[in-house]
């Protein structure tokens, strides 16, 4: 035979098998690295970190895939058998299946690192999988030829593919739990004091000089599975003379049931048709209970030794649970066997059941495990909450709704991919991805939990419809569009509430916008977005702001103190002497500006002295200017801040103790600015349009602080598609003030117009009687902090404040107007002669 030939059919026949895996494994990572790049933005915990190592899973999938493929497929198809019949030696058989497994890693590893490329991966060493990410990815790369020659050896050793992959488990962790030996070794150190690098080292040297060792093992086990059989042993002369030599072979009597299909005997078929899969699947799920357990119910820190046993049990757990799904139609050549029932009669439904009632009924059990342990521990006690580790007790229905999914989309996978070598890589790889978008739309898009648990039974509505064609292996259109359909509906349904309730949220009718956007126009470009920004003077006691504790002893600081002057408004608030530019409000100077001249008055108060009335006037201007340039401002936010000073300056100047004081020049000029509601009224107009021009012509996802919307209004709304809604709602929330200023031009009552708004944005303070829009939220009985609620709009509007700012004024006029025609009416000298 020419051996030239002979490997070259060998390669084509091996490669044919490979490719496809090749190509499912690229295109899940094609659709993992796609679903990273749309969402890591948003959340960039969890999605980001599972984008930066998908690079390296999935060559190590495929390396574990690689002899399950090569090798037990062709056990359960027989084709090994009839490849060892033929006339070709073993070495070429066993040697080319080593050239395409490997030139196959080459494939996944140069395809996922072009894919990380597009993706723009940053491959950064931050996030939760940050200890992961520090390894180095040459590591990555022994460690799947290692798992490949693994996968070869466990494949050569065992009849069926599931024991195969079960092996490869322990032998692929093999390393990792050397290391931590290793460095568990007193005479080496605690592994606690080991950074990632030295570990790196160790498990590459170790990992270097084991692949070898595993390759001669593959190659060894290899030739003796293509071996020739041991002839079956003959009788010897003694036996042919024997009384049992003629004896008839055993046989019971006729049976009046031949064949049953009673679904006992389908459960126990399932059971029974690999006792050890049976087996290898419900212990890592016992010890997955069990590691749960301990980690919701473990008082102290945790050893390192004993969480990376928790972490790996919880693993294998899941793993579990997604192959108990794949066993379900791929497992011990199920297919055939589905194949032999539907050839006898037996009913679609009742096999569907049949085959699903052991691993639905595993996974009830241990989770009834879970509960009823939990429930007779109960919640433990630590007097110290840190002592307690950051996991929650979960309830009996998240338990099942986790398994329902992962072991759901695994048996649906496994319907769909009949091989079971490659099912049983994709079916996790799926699971997991549907389970994190189910948790994404539960938790991050507050889609309701009944909406989750009825998509996650599609799976099972989709196996359970498609049952008949596929028992009798009639995969057509039908089959597949009845596919096509519950796949996109699965991933098209768990976002369809988010896109209603999209639709739904308040905005600005397009009347309205027709409306007011000219206005808004021609206001922005009036108006300037330059603003002068607050700040405070020297109030801090150090003179070194590079030392952050301040070290300063008690002479010098007494020192400094005093000579810091404290009842100076430049303490507290510097603003520039820039009148007719805008300012921009800082709420904590404000409020410390509030606060001093508060006690500026009190001091005043106390001792009436000249020095005392100077520095409360010296605030009382400097509040008068900062409100002034306030409303030439056109954010919403500097408008309410204005609000937030003339609120002050009107409940300070009514006070009885400050009638001594209206003769004043600064008194008449605060009580001249908080008098002007013609022109406060046009300032909050001019700045709520402005403010949503410029929030229109921002970018969907940016945000201006004091122009757009804040966060704070729509708390509500869930986090991941709040964002998107922002600028939708901001438009409403403004037309609900201009509405409030309209309808008080008109004289009509203003509380069913604050109510709208309290529930527009978010309800703040809770009820209504409590938020900012109610009249309860008064300030009249407090000049110290008039508002609670200072980022929201309209706070402060046509309360009894405006009209007592106009009625000091008037009083002053009017006290003014009074003074001059006394002084009128008094006789001159001439007069008098």
């Amino acid at each position: 035979m020419n051996e030239t030939r002979l490997w070259q059919g060998l390669l084509w026949k091996e490669a044919k098998q490979v490719i496809p895996l090749i190509g499912m494994l690229l295109g899940v990572s094609a659709l993992l690295f796609i679903v990273w790049a749309a969402t890591s933005r948003q959340l960039n915990v969890t999605l980001q970190a599972t984008g930066d190592i998908v690079p390296l899973i999935m060559p190590a999938l495929f390396a574990a895939g690689a002899g399950a493929i090569l090798i037990s497929h062709e056990k359960e198809t027989r084709s090994l058998n009839w490849l060892a019949s033929l006339p070709i030696p073993i070495r070429p058989i066993v040697m080319t299946k080593f050239v395409v497994a490997f030139a196959g890693l080459m494939l996944m590893w140069l395809g996922c690192w072009l894919l990380g490329i597009l993706a723009g991966l940053d491959g950064g060493n931050g996030g939760p999988l940050a200890e992961l990410k520090q390894i180095h990815p040459a590591f990555w790369f022994l460690h799947s030829i290692y798992v490949l020659l693994c996968g070869f050896y466990t494949a050569w050793r065992n009849k069926n593919a599931f024991p195969a992959l079960v092996w490869i488990i322990p032998l692929a962790l093999l390393p990792f739990l050397v290391v931590e030996i290793w460095h568990a070794m007193p005479f080496i150190g605690s592994s606690q004091y080991a950074d990632v690098t030295q570990k790196t080292w160790v498990m590459g040297i170790v990992t270097a000089l084991a692949i070898p060792i595993a390759g001669w093992f593959a190659y060894r086990a290899g030739r003796r599975e293509l071996q020739a059989d041991e002839p079956e042993r003959l009788l010897g002369r003694d036996g042919l003379h024997s009384a049992d030599a003629w004896r008839p072979p055993e046989t019971s009597a006729p049976s009046e049931l031949p064949f049953r299909n009673s679904l006992t005997s389908l459960v126990w078929q399932t059971i029974h048709s690999s006792r050890w899969m049976s087996i290898g699947l419900s212990v890592p799920l016992l010890a997955g209970a069990l590691a749960w357990l301990v980690l919701t119910n473990h008082l102290g820190q945790i050893s390192s030794w004993l969480m990376v046993a928790i972490q790996v049990s919880i693993g294998l757990s899941l793993l579990a649970v997604s192959w108990l799904g794949v066993a379900v139609f791929t497992g011990d050549g199920s297919s055939g066997r589905l194949k032999f029932l539907a050839d006898r009669g037996v009913s679609p439904h009742r096999a569907w059941v049949g085959r699903h009632w052991f691993g639905v009924s595993l996974l009830c059990g241990i989770s009834l495990l879970i509960l009823v342990v939990q429930a007779i521990l109960g919640t433990p006690l630590s007097p110290d909450a840190y002592d307690r580790p950051a996991v929650p007790e979960v309830s009996l229905l998240t338990i099942l709704a986790v398994f329902a999914v992962v072991y759901g989309v695994s048996q649906w996978t496994s319907q769909l991919v009949p091989m079971l070598a490659a099912s049983a890589f994709l079916a996790p790889v799926l699971s997991l991805v549907a389970l994190a978008m189910l948790i994404n739309a539960g938790v991050g898009n507050g889609v309701r939990l009944g909406w989750l648990l009825l998509i996650a039974v599609l799976p099972f509505a989709a196996t359970w419809w498609t049952m008949h064609d596929f028992m009798d292996g009639r995969r057509g259109w039908k089959y597949w569009s009845t596919m096509v359909v519950a796949g996109l509906l699965f991933s098209l349904l768990p976002s369809l509430p988010v896109w209603i309730a999209k639709s739904q949220f308040p905005r600005m009718p397009k009347e309205r916008v027709a409306e007011l956007l000219p206005e808004a126009r021609r206001l922005s470009k009036a108006s300037s977005m330059n603003f002068a920004s607050m700040r405070m003077g020297d109030l801090d006691l150090r003179d070194d702001f590079s030392n952050r504790l301040g070290e300063v002893d008690g002479e010098t600081a007494v020192q400094r103190f005093h000579q810091r002057n404290y009842a100076s408004p430049d303490t507290w608030m510097v603003i520039g002497n820039q009148d007719d530019t805008p300012l921009r409000a800082d709420t904590w100077i404000i409020q410390n500006s509030l606060e001093m001249a508060s006690f500026t008055k009190l001091r005043w108060k106390q001792n009436p002295s000249e020095t005392s009335k100077e520095e409360l006037a010296a605030f009382i201007d400097r509040l008068t200017t900062a409100a002034r340039r306030l409303r030439l401002s056109v954010r919403w936010f500097d408008q309410e801040m204005a609000d937030y000073v003339e609120e002050w300056l009107v409940n300070n100047l009514s006070d009885k103790a400050m009638q001594p004081l209206q003769s004043e020049p600064f008194f008449r000029r605060a009580a001249e600015q908080v008098a002007a509601f013609d022109d406060r009224q046009s300032a909050r107009r001019r700045a709520l349009l402005v403010s949503w021009h410029v929030d229109l012509e921002l970018s969907e996802h940016s945000q201006w602080y004091g122009v757009s919307a804040n966060d704070d209004w729509f708390a509500r709304v869930p986090l991941n598609w709040r964002a998107s809604i922002m600028q939708k709602g901001f438009g409403a929330v403004v037309d609900r003030c201009l509405q409030i200023q309209e309808k008080q031009k008109a004289g009509g009552d203003l509380e069913p117009e604050f109510r709208a708004l309290h529930e527009l944005v978010g309800r703040p303070g809770g009820d209504f009687e409590t938020g900012p829009y109610s009249d309860n939220a008064s300030s009249g009985q407090n000049t110290l902090h008039p508002r609670r609620f200072y980022g929201y709009p309209a706070v402060s509007w046509f309360e009894p404040w405006e009209t007592e700012g106009q009625l000091i004024w008037q009083r002053l006029q009017t006290k003014a107007q009074t003074e001059t025609e006394s002084e009128s009416n008094v006789p001159t000298e001439e007069e008098v002669q």
